[in-house]
C-alpha cells in the first residue's frame, strides 16, 4: 500500500476497493462483489469527498 506521500494510481484503487469487498462483505455480496468493490470506488473518486471539504469544515469550527 502507499506511504504518506505516495500517490495510487486507479487501478491500485481498485484492488484495494475488491479486496475490501471480497474481505468484509457478508456472504450473499461475496458471490459478486465487483458491484459493492465499484459502489466503494466510486465514493472514494468523489470529488465531493475531497480534502478540500474537511479543510472548510475544520476553519469553520475555529470560528464558533
Amino acid at each position: 500500500m502507499a506511504d504518506g506521500l505516495e500517490v495510487l494510481t486507479d487501478k491500485e484503487i481498485k484492488l484495494e476497493c475488491i479486496r475490501l469487498a471480497v474481505e468484509f462483505a457478508g456472504e450473499y455480496t461475496r458471490i459478486d462483489p465487483l458491484l459493492k468493490a465499484q459502489q466503494y470506488f466510486e465514493w472514494v473518486m468523489n470529488e465531493q469527498n475531497s480534502l478540500r471539504k474537511s479543510t472548510k469544515t475544520s476553519k469553520n469550527k475555529d470560528k464558533v
